[in-house]
C-alpha cells in the first residue's frame, strides 16, 4: 500500500478526499496513484483484495473507490460489496481494460456512471471523480 499526499487540494473537497485505487497491476495503480495526486487527493493504492480490505478497515475517511474489474482472487464485484460493507459512504468506480459490455460477465451490472475504460485520460478520471464526490456529498 502506497499513502501520499499532494499540497494541492481538490476542486471539490476540502480536505482532499481520500480515493482507494485497487488494481493488480502495480504499473497502473502506480499511475492512476499519480495522476489522482497530482490533482490534490490523497492516495491509497492496493494491489489485491485482501490488502484493499484492510486498507478500507483502516481508513474510514476513504470516499472513493476506485477498483479494477478483473483481479485475481476476489471478483471486483465480490470485493465491491465487500467494502460497500466497510465503507458504506463510498463510491466505487469500476475500471477495465474490457469494454463495458462485458462487465455482466464479471458479475458487474452497473450503470456508465460507475464505470471508466483503462486506459483513461486524467481529464476523463479527474471529471468522473468530482462526478462522484459531488454525489455522495
Amino acid at each position: 500500500m502506497i499513502a501520499n499526499g499532494a499540497a494541492g487540494s481538490s476542486i471539490v473537497s476540502s480536505p482532499p478526499a481520500t480515493i482507494l485505487v485497487i488494481d493488480d497491476d502495480a504499473a497502473m495503480g502506480m499511475i492512476l496513484g499519480i495522476t489522482l495526486r497530482a490533482f490534490g487527493y490523497l492516495v491509497l493504492v492496493s494491489g489485491d483484495g485482501k490488502e484493499a480490505l484492510q486498507v478500507a478497515r483502516d481508513h474510514p475517511e476513504i470516499r472513493i473507490i476506485l477498483l479494477d474489474v478483473v483481479m485475481p482472487g476476489l471478483s471486483g464485484r465480490e470485493l465491491a460489496d465487500q467494502l460497500q460493507n466497510t465503507l458504506p459512504n463510498a463510491a466505487i468506480l469500476f475500471c477495465s481494460g474490457h469494454p463495458p459490455e462485458l462487465m455482466s460477465v464479471h458479475g458487474i451490472d452497473l450503470n456508465l456512471d460507475q464505470f471508466m475504460q483503462k486506459p483513461c485520460r486524467p481529464p476523463e478520471l479527474q471529471r468522473k471523480v468530482e462526478e462522484l464526490l459531488l454525489a455522495t456529498v
